[in-house]
């Protein structure tokens, strides 16, 4: 049986539309959101992304949208949301 492993893991998934557009999957929530920088919580890390005129266009129990410029994405341990 070949089962993805963000559906077994939980694991984050992150899809790019160039720099101005990110959908992620399997998030927990926000710990951060301004025009500037967005830390998401993720099950086993936390997702930073910064940039200008970030704006979150949706969200729902299992992905999101974020628009704007995006110039870096890191990622880091739960908990720890500096990079």
């Amino acid at each position: 049986m070949n089962i993805q492993r963000d559906i077994i893991y939980g694991e984050v998934l992150l899809r790019l539309t160039g720099n101005r557009e990110a959908v992620i999957e399997n998030y927990k929530g926000l710990l951060l959101y301004t025009s500037e920088e967005l830390v998401i919580a993720c099950k086993k890390l936390s997702l930073r992304i910064c940039g200008s005129d970030l704006h979150v266009r949706y969200f729902s129990g299992c992905d999101m949208k974020v628009t704007g410029n995006i110039e870096t994405i890191t990622y880091s341990m739960n908990g720890d949301i500096c990079c």
